[in-house]
Order: structure tokens, then C-alpha cells, then sequence
């Protein structure tokens, strides 16, 4: 019955009071649907506002579709917790956000952050600390001013992130910059790039398959050992010796009902060529060829000239001689020309050579450039090579290339300020010492790195004698049926790392001028490209803005900005509420009155008149 009146009043005539109550009713109504409404909507279409410039708050759409993928719990554990630095505090808070962005999305992501220091015992820190060493984990001593004083600690900056039974341990310390502020601020940037590989290396069971080749004087694998332990999560690799085997890099089944046919597959999606030194015989070529024309990849780094720091080290001079390989016929035919040339840039790095000794018997160091060593800019037009550092080479050429129907794409160039000798060239220390003329360096963008895509036509095409094109052993094939790609790059020496005391640095950096270069990025970028993941790419060259506070001008300008953030507010709700009684006061005590009321004043006049 109370709901029956309730409908009548709702739906009745009424009067004035009865109207007020009536809306105030339908507007609470029309407020709990429009709630629930958003909030059906919200469980079903989810969606995230990001107003920050770089969308730092934004996770790619590589990240959303691995994420999707994810479907059982994947547990991370950080141990960036409790009383650290400030800078290490912003890394710290910086990783739980990014791990909420990553949650947001799947809630099969779970979290927890651990204090590695917060232990009474001693005894039992110690057997903790022995337990991530054994995982793996290199601690960082760090300093820091807390209540008590000056407190040193050893900070884990590490993520272990567990899905299925496995466990993936990932470094948040980037290998980027030189000081410290600039080796947080890349590693913040690489957050979503790091949590993005360990979860793909973890629910990703396919992996393509890349075959470093052997046999023609290559790089030995120590001297690629950064680059190779940099892609390894993601790829399958293997070494192989082509030994003029068909079935080298790629599987031939023949059919013994049908002897003509013969099944061709590509065991490999990319090769990599590091700097050989030796010739390829012509059935190597053909194994390569065939390769390229079933759709096979192959990222070539190859010095024209074969020239060493080594060499002119130890005698003080050397000759710059062709490196006889053999890939330039291939590759002319394919679209690149590689030069007999050495490269002089007027933009390089530079070598200590010893210029004096000191009392105590220690040699002098000065810093020279070198010309042979240029600094090159990547091509910042292509997904390949933008937002990557500049990229350092030893001894290179250029490259030009030949009209046919391949699109070339320049991924490095030289500086504006260049210039080029021939071989047989001499290469000499003297040549440090000497000033350089300037007016010698008139050639500019000179492409040293190349990108070669579309539909390839053999390099044996018109070379094979006709009773080869019949034997359908070699499974011969004339073009590519779909658009292929390789990289070409006149520099063997650009994947290679440098070792200091047995110990393997960083690819890229320079252990003389403790610079680093790009060279690992680009060399991964190319592999990502050349095996169709470009999705990976974005995520390595992402940028975040690190606004931080600037203390000094804080501390000068710390009483006016206390006035505005504490006075100021309290000023406005003030005025608002003086603003709110006045008009209020306004309408309700001048409003006019209505037409009985005005009688009854015309009454009481008169009335006071006659009295």
C-alpha cells in the first residue's frame, strides 16, 4: 500500500511542496541509473585517459596484445623497498606504476615489493642476501642520509617475475648514459621494454629461428657475446657451416612418387653474416641465393677493406687491402654496391695514443680523433634506426646503390663533413698528429648502413648451365614470390665488443672514452625487423620526460609557493561564499511579491493614512 501512494503521489496532482519533493526524487533516481549504467559499461569497455605529452601512462599495442595471451597468474617481485635514495625511490615508484598499467589490463598480474634490509637477525639477512646471489642478483652498495645518520645498504634493483613455473630474473638498471641521473632516467625508460620481454620469453613457446653463419674467417662467437645474450630470449639461435650443403639452412623433401617435385622450406627466418674474411665458394652463393628467394633474411655486416687498429698498433702503419669475399656480385645484384674505400669523418671518436711519461714512470695519454672511427647519425625517418644514439664504426665504407626494382633505404649515413680514400690505402698513427684539412672533407651523407626491400631476382639468374635448371635436386628458384628484405652494412666491425681483462664489455661502449654508442640497439633493431617483429621496436626507443624538481630555485621560491598552495585556496572558497550569500540574500529578500500580497500593503497604507 506505501508503494501504491508512493506511485499516486509521484503521478498525482499535487501542490508546490509536493513538485520540490517529487523532483528532488526523480533526480536521485535518474543519478543511481546513470551509476549502475556506467558502471555495467565500465566491466565490459575498458578504457584509460592519459594526458601526459610522451603518454608515458599509455601501454603499447604490443604490450595489450602479449597481455591478452596471459592467461594464468604471472607473479612479480621487486626489492626496491624501504629507506633508499631518492633517485632510487622514483625508479622504485615508477615500476609500481607501470606494473599497475600492466595489471590494469590483466588481472592475472600480481605484485608484491620487498625490503631486502627490514631483518632484526643479521643471520637471517645473510642467508636471504645468499639467496638472490645465488639467483643471480648483483646488489648495488649504496650510501644514504637517513634519521640516524649516514646508513650504507645494498639495494637488489632487480625484477623476478615467475608465470607457469618458470622464472624470469630481469635487471632494472639500464646500460645507457654515463652518470648515474642519466643511467635511472634510461632505466625508467626501458620499464615497459624489460616487464614486456621477461613476459614474452615466458609465454611465448615459439620462437623464430636465426642462424649465425661459420666457416669464412666470422667474428668468433666471444666477440658478438653481448649481442648474442641480448636477443637470445627472443630467438632461437644456432651457428652454421654452409660447407656447400643444400640442406644448410634450408630443408628439401623430395618425393619418391613424384621425383619432380621437391618441397622447399626455410629452416632459418634470418642469417646473420659477421664480417668474413674469406671467400665463399659459388655453391655457398647458391645456398645464400636460394635462401633469399624463399623468403629467407639475411643481415649482412661485411668490410669491404680489410684494415685493424691491431696492425697499426703493432708495426705503426698499415695497408687498407679488398677483402676478398666475394659478396659484393650478390649483393650488386640485389641492389648494393659495397666500396673499396675507407670512410674519414670529421665527426668520430677518439684513441689515447701515449704522448709523454710521468715521473712515477706512468705512460701519458692524450686523446686524438680519428678520422677512420667515424660517430654516424641513423636515419631518424625509419622505424629501424630513430631515437637510437649515434652509432660508432671502425674502418667502414660507403655504399651506393644500383637501379633496379628494390626499394633502398638508407638506415646510416656519414656527417656533412667527409671524405674517402681509395684502396690500396696506408694507415697510419702519424696520421693522428697531423691537423686535418677541412676543405679535403666536401662529400656529406654518405651511406654507410642500407635497408634493400622488394622482390628479389636471383643472383644466378642466366648463370646456371640448363642441365642445372632441369635437375630438380637444387630446387632452383628465379624470383621471390613475395617482398623480401636484407641490411646491408660495410662494417664488420659493429657488432664486435670490446674485452678488458677477460671480461666482455657492453657492445657500443667505448672503453677509452666511456661513451656508448648505439651499436647495440641498431644491430637488434635490425634482427627485430628482419624477423617481422617491428612491434618490439617502439617499445626499446620509447622516451619519458624525467620533469624533476629543480632544488635550488624550491628553496628560493619555497615561501611564495607555501602562501599560494595553503592561502590561495582558502581565499577562493571564501569569496565563493561571500559571492553565494549575496546573491541569495538578493533573490529571495528583493524578490516581487505576488498580486495578493501587494493588495494587502495598499490596504494597510490606507489604513495608516486615515489613522
Amino acid at each position: 500500500m506505501k508503494i501504491l501512494s508512493v506511485i499516486k503521489g509521484l503521478f498525482g496532482k499535487t501542490d508546490a511542496k509536493t513538485d520540490v519533493k517529487k523532483s528532488h526524487i526523480l533526480q536521485l533516481v535518474i543519478g543511481l541509473v546513470a551509476i549502475i549504467f556506467l558502471n555495467v559499461v565500465g566491466f565490459y569497455f575498458f578504457s584509460r585517459l592519459d594526458l601526459t605529452s610522451e603518454k608515458r601512462y599509455t601501454l603499447s599495442k604490443s604490450t595489450k596484445q602479449l597481455l591478452k595471451n596471459v592467461d594464468d597468474i604471472v607473479f612479480i617481485r621487486c626489492y626496491l623497498e624501504g629507506e633508499i635514495p631518492a633517485d632510487y625511490k622514483r625508479l622504485r615508484n615508477e615500476t609500481k606504476e607501470m606494473i599497475n598499467q600492466f595489471r590494469s589490463y590483466n588481472k592475472n598480474i600480481e605484485f608484491e615489493f620487498l625490503n631486502p634490509n627490514d631483518f632484526k637477525d643479521k643471520k637471517d639477512q645473510a642467508q636471504f642476501y645468499q639467496r638472490l646471489f645465488e639467483k643471480g642478483f648483483q646488489p648495488i652498495l649504496k650510501t644514504s642520509q637517513q634519521k640516524d645518520g649516514q646508513v650504507r645498504q645494498y639495494m637488489f634493483p632487480y625484477l623476478e617475475i615467475s608465470y607457469k613455473g618458470e622464472t624470469k630474473i630481469i635487471s632494472l638498471i639500464s646500460t645507457k648514459g654515463t652518470g648515474e641521473q642519466e643511467i635511472l632516467n634510461s632505466s625508467v625508460q626501458n620499464l615497459e621494454y624489460n616487464i614486456y620481454s621477461a613476459l614474452r620469453s615466458l609465454t611465448t613457446s615459439f620462437k623464430n629461428r636465426i642462424a649465425i653463419i661459420r666457416g669464412h674467417g666470422e667474428w668468433d662467437l666471444p666477440y658478438m657475446w653481448d649481442f648474442i645474450s641480448s636477443i637470445n630470449d627472443f630467438y632461437a639461435i644456432d651457428t652454421v657451416t654452409l660447407g656447400e650443403r643444400l640442406n644448410a639452412v634450408t630443408d628439401r623433401v623430395y618425393d619418391s612418387l613424384h621425383p619432380n617435385e621437391v618441397k622447399f622450406r626455410n629452416i632459418y627466418k634470418t642469417l646473420i653474416i659477421a664480417n668474413p674474411t674469406s671467400v665463399f665458394s659459388y655453391k655457398d652463393f647458391y645456398i645464400l641465393d636460394q635462401f633469399v628467394m624463399h623468403g629467407g633474411r639475411i643481415l649482412w655486416l661485411v668490410d669491404p677493406l680489410q684494415c685493424s687498429m691491431d696492425s697499426i698498433q703493432n708495426k705503426g702503419e698499415t695497408y687498407a687491402i679488398t677483402n676478398m669475399t666475394g659478396v659484393n656480385d650478390p649483393l650488386f645484384r640485389y641492389g648494393a654496391r659495397l666500396n673499396t674505400n675507407l670512410v674519414m669523418d670529421m665527426q668520430c671518436s677518439k684513441v689515447p695514443i701515449i704522448t709523454g711519461v710521468y715521473g712515477d714512470n706512468t705512460p701519458q695519454f692524450t686523446f686524438y680523433p680519428w678520422n677512420f672511427f667515424p660517430v654516424l647519425s641513423p636515419n631518424s625517418n625509419h622505424i629501424i634506426s630513430e631515437k637510437i644514439n649515434p652509432i660508432k664504426m671502425q674502418f667502414a665504407s660507403s655504399i651506393d646503390t644500383i637501379q633496379n626494382n628494390i626499394t633502398k633505404t638508407p638506415l646510416l649515413t656519414t656527417s656533412n663533413n667527409t671524405r674517402i680514400i681509395n684502396a690500396p690505402a696506408i694507415v697510419s698513427l702519424e696520421m693522428l698528429k697531423q691537423k686535418q684539412d677541412p676543405r679535403l672533407f666536401n662529400l656529406s651523407k654518405l651511406n654507410v648502413a642500407m635497408l634493400l626491400e622488394g622482390k628479389f631476382i636471383s643472383a644466378f639468374k642466366h648463370r646456371l648451365a640448363p642441365e642445372m635448371l632441369e635437375n630438380q635436386i637444387i630446387a632452383y628458384k628465379e624470383t621471390c614470390d613475395t617482398t623480401n628484405s636484407m641490411i646491408v652494412v660495410a662494417d664488420g666491425d659493429i657488432i664486435r665488443n670490446d674485452y678488458v681483462n677477460g671480461q666482455p664489455l657492453p657492445l657500443g661502449y667505448d672503453r677509452f672514452t666511456r661513451e656508448m654508442y648505439g651499436n647495440k640497439e641498431f644491430l637488434i633493431n635490425c634482427v627485430n625487423y628482419l624477423c617481422g617483429d617491428e612491434d618490439m621496436i617502439p617499445l626499446r626507443s620509447r622516451e619519458v620526460a624525467m620533469r624533476k624538481l629543480d632544488s635550488v630555485k624550491a628553496e628560493k621560491e619555497k615561501t611564495f609557493w607555501q602562501i599560494i598552495n595553503i592561502g590561495l585556496p582558502i581565499v577562493i572558497v571564501l569569496i565563493m561564499g561571500f559571492a553565494i550569500s549575496f546573491f541569495r540574500k538578493r533573490k529571495y529578500i528583493y524578490a516581487p511579491v505576488n498580486q495578493n500580497t501587494q493588495k494587502q500593503n495598499r490596504f494597510n497604507r490606507k489604513k495608516d493614512k486615515k489613522a
